[in-house]
């Protein structure tokens, strides 16, 4: 098996998936909003309730323009597709697909104890501190309070201590979206053969000391071994990306009517699906004859006789043959650990929503986010919103700019971008998708605007675990210079330690010395601002890359 898939990667961005049809998203729409009603799968049971389903879908498209409406074989596709869901369902756990393919997501994955458990450890451990001394995430508008980013005391080439690092440092990774400057800095975790569970293997997790928060360690192990499930899930459904794109059939979705096109590529005899929608134009595209005018060659296009994309008659069983079984049962995997909060007052009642990004650069090599959303209060419905960078259509006339904005929403000089749903973010969900999707949080406001609100989440990005293991706390050392001192004085007052006994000269003097091999908290923090500056720069210059124009010139 090769590497699992990363947004970085320029072979990645070469070889795209293609774009969906905006019929097969409004597939996609239409189903998430039947799985997202109550007791659904219990509902498709019921031949009544699934027609009527179907009547509303279709009532729904009166007075919709003809390319923009589903069909009766696109809705009875969507319906018959459930039983396909409700299969790759988990009545155990909870596990279900989100609102497009290799998202899922929970709702009672973490028992009630554990967050219950969870909260007052936050409280207690994290969030009980001196007003000056919490850290709210710059540029947040006083909004984002971090209580364990990865940003801080990250790895620093040059500066951390361990020669891990340089190694890493100095590998043949592509240069380009990799930093030379910053990594963030991981803990490993055995997941157990037989049961699932994840017991952190390495000393300590970033930002959480081990004393004066040993009540967190226990539940972050708890809730990384909840979200275990859903990272197999997400692995398993983008699994298989080795193949030999000469000679395999890329995969499609399986819901739309294709066809195949025959020839001969690189020295191979092919047979792919590179034109798998049909064109448009089923008697040849309009012509322009001489003195027509620009408004009414438009006009006798848009009228012009159309073949629109149609789907199969009924589901075929692609779901389940999407999955690749991926397991992490009896592996070493390495996370990365975040717990935010955000938080809303009387005076700034409204979060203006996040930026679209992808978690990390290549350094990090994270291949799935997953998230926890253990507390909220008195705040209006929140959503994560996805889109993926795909490649240009494979097939197009010169010009033909009316044919790809029917087909796949794709104009002349736009971004080669798809927006694929979105999902709740209530209290209590579990949730995890690929790095190859950017989301963004979206925009939410207080409830009762006479009080405060928060949202409060634990976040783990997992390290592609296809790889050899990149530098973690394993390996090297705690970089907190106050931990260290801490521990120092803890030392110098145990009448039974030796550095007890030393003169003060010497204990002095390790003490001066200790800022050369450890981080101050200053320190840290400017850090993290450079770190922030890199990747903001990153993500601003790669955006148009990693979502390239869509040229209408043949090619």
């Amino acid at each position: 098996m090769g590497n699992f898939p990363d947004v970085e990667s320029r072979e990645e961005l070469c070889w795209g998936p293609q774009p969906r049809t905006l019929a097969e998203l409004r597939m996609y729409g239409l189903s998430w909003a039947i799985r997202s009603k109550p007791e659904w799968q219990r509902k498709i049971s019921n031949p009544s309730v699934v027609e009527k389903w179907r009547k509303e879908a279709m009532d729904q498209q009166e007075g919709v323009r003809v390319e923009k409406r589903l069909t009766p074989n696109m809705v009875n596709y969507v319906l018959t597709e459930l039983a396909g869901y409700a299969r790759l369902s988990d009545p155990i756990t909870g596990i279900e697909c989100g609102p497009f393919d290799a998202i899922w997501y929970s709702d009672r994955l973490v028992s009630n104890d554990v967050s219950d458990r969870l909260r007052a450890a936050v409280t207690a451990e994290l969030e009980n501190v001196p007003d000056d001394l919490k850290d709210w995430h710059p540029g947040s508008n006083g909004q984002v309070l971090d209580l364990v980013h990865p940003s801080l005391y990250c790895i620093v080439y040059g500066r951390t201590c361990s020669p891990k690092v340089d190694e890493y440092r100095a590998s043949s990774i592509r240069p380009d979206p990799v930093s030379k400057s910053f990594c963030w800095l991981p803990s490993d975790f055995q997941v157990d053969a037989t049961d699932g569970s994840a017991k952190l293997v390495s000393p300590y997790i970033n930002n959480l000391h081990p004393a004066k928060h040993k009540l967190m360690y226990p539940l972050v192990e708890s809730v990384v071994s909840s979200v275990v499930p859903l990272f197999e899930r997400v692995l398993s459904q983008i699994n298989g990306q080795g193949k030999d794109i000469y000679r395999d059939i890329p995969p499609g979705s399986g819901r739309m009517k294709t066809k195949l096109n025959f020839g001969t590529w690189a020295g191979y005899n092919s047979k792919h699906v590179g034109d798998t929608i049909p064109c448009i134009w089923s008697e040849g595209d309009v012509e322009w004859r001489e003195g027509m005018r620009g408004d009414e060659f438009t006009k006798l296009r848009e009228e012009a006789p159309k073949v629109l994309p149609e789907a199969l008659e009924e589901y075929t069983g692609e779901l389940e043959r999407s999955i690749a079984p991926f397991s992490l049962r009896g592996k070493t995997i390495q996370c990365i650990i975040k717990l935010a909060n955000i938080h809303l007052t009387t005076d700034n009642p409204e979060y203006a929503g996040g930026s679209w990004h992808v978690e990390a650069m290549l350094n990090e090599r994270i291949v799935t986010s997953g998230i926890y959303y253990y507390d909220e209060e008195n705040i209006s419905e929140s959503k994560l919103a996805f889109r993926l960078t795909t490649g240009d259509p494979t097939y197009h006339e010169q010009d033909d700019e009316l044919c790809m904005d029917i087909l796949y929403g794709l104009k002349r000089d736009t971004h080669c971008l798809q927006n694929l749903g979105s999902i709740e973010t209530k209290a209590g969900r579990t949730l995890a998708w690929p790095n190859v999707y950017q989301h963004r949080v979206a925009p939410f406001h207080l409830l009762d605007p006479t009080k405060p609100g928060h949202r409060k989440i634990l976040a783990i990005f997992l390290v592609d675990p296809s790889i050899a293991p990149i530098p973690s706390a394993t390996n090297i050392p705690p970089q907190q210079a106050d931990w260290t001192f801490d521990a120092l004085e803890d030392t110098r007052n145990d009448p039974d330690s030796l550095f007890s006994r030393l003169p003060p000269e010497p204990s002095n003097l390790i003490h001066e010395n200790l800022p050369r091999t450890f981080m101050t908290r200053d320190e840290a923090e400017d850090y993290r601002l450079k770190l922030m500056e890199e990747r903001t720069g990153f993500t601003q210059d790669h955006r148009e890359e990693l979502s390239y124009s869509f040229n209408m010139c043949e090619h």
